[in-house]
C-alpha cells in the first residue's frame, strides 16, 4: 500500500476491494497543491504506515469522493484528518448521510481547487455521477470507473468477466458502465469537453496507468460511445 510517485506533486496508492465477490484492485491519487497541502482523490482504506507517508508529504486538507461508487473509505480518512474539507459527487451526500460534506463537486471547477485542478461531470450516468479531474501541472487525467485498464488479476472469475466484457488487458469502458448510461448525448458532450484538456497521462481507479499517448488510448476506449473524439 506504499505511495508510488507518478510525477512531481503526484502520487498513487493501491489496495484491494471485493466487488460482487471478486477481488478488484483500486487506486487513490494524491495531489500536492502549490501551498504544500494534499488532496486525496478517491481515498482507499488507509493504514497507519500509509498515513505516516502522507503526513510526511504535507497536510491533508481535501478529501475528494468523485463518484457515487467511490466513497467506502471516506469515513476512515475523515477520522484521520478531521479538519480536511470533504467533497462529494452529485447525489453522494444523500447516499452517505453519515458524513457531512462541505461541498459538492460538479461540472464547474470549484474556486477552492482551481489553483491545482479542473473538473468536469461525466453526464448521462446519474447512478455514478462521476466527476473527472485534470491535474494541470502533470497533464494527467484522473478518472474512477469511466474506463478500466486491468492487465493482471489473481482472480479467475475477474479475468473471465473482463475477457467476456472485452476489457481484459486493454483500456476499455465496460459494458456495465455503458449500459448504465441514461443519456448518451449528454455523455458524449461531456467527453468532448473533457477532451478539450491537454492531457497526456491517464490514471484510472482500476488498472494500469497510461503514461503517454493517453488521448488516443482513451478515445479508442470510448469509441462505441463517442466515435469522433480527437486523438
Amino acid at each position: 500500500m506504499a505511495l508510488r510517485e507518478i510525477a512531481e506533486d503526484l502520487w498513487t496508492a493501491e489496495a484491494e476491494i471485493a466487488v460482487a465477490g471478486m477481488p478488484l484492485a483500486t487506486r487513490m491519487t494524491v495531489i500536492r497543491r502549490p501551498d504544500g497541502s494534499l488532496i486525496l482523490h478517491s481515498p482507499i482504506d488507509i493504514d497507519d504506515a500509509l498515513a505516516d507517508e502522507l503526513d510526511a508529504l504535507g497536510p491533508v486538507t481535501q478529501l475528494l469522493a468523485p463518484s457515487r461508487f467511490h466513497h467506502l473509505y471516506l469515513l476512515g480518512a475523515e477520522r484521520r484528518w478531521p479538519d480536511a474539507k470533504l467533497w462529494g459527487a452529485p447525489g453522494l451526500p444523500d447516499k452517505r448521510r453519515d458524513l457531512i460534506f462541505d461541498e459538492v463537486l460538479g461540472d464547474a471547477t470549484p474556486a477552492a481547487l482551481a489553483d491545482t485542478l479542473d473538473t468536469r461531470l461525466f453526464a448521462g450516468l446519474p447512478l455514478a455521477s462521476e466527476v473527472v479531474v485534470f491535474h494541470r501541472r502533470s497533464k494527467t487525467l484522473i478518472v474512477c470507473d469511466l474506463v478500466f485498464n486491468i492487465h493482471h488479476s489473481r482472480s479467475r472469475a475477474s479475468r473471465w468477466y473482463l475477457r467476456a466484457s472485452g476489457a481484459w488487458q486493454r483500456c476499455a469502458q465496460t459494458p456495465l458502465i455503458r449500459a448504465l448510461i441514461r443519456d448518451r448525448s449528454a455523455a458524449r458532450r461531456s467527453l468532448e469537453r473533457i477532451f478539450e484538456w491537454d492531457f497526456e497521462r491517464l490514471i484510472m481507479a482500476h488498472g494500469e496507468i497510461v503514461e503517454r499517448g493517453a488521448r488516443a488510448v482513451l478515445a479508442d476506449a470510448l469509441v462505441k460511445l463517442a466515435p469522433d473524439l480527437p486523438r
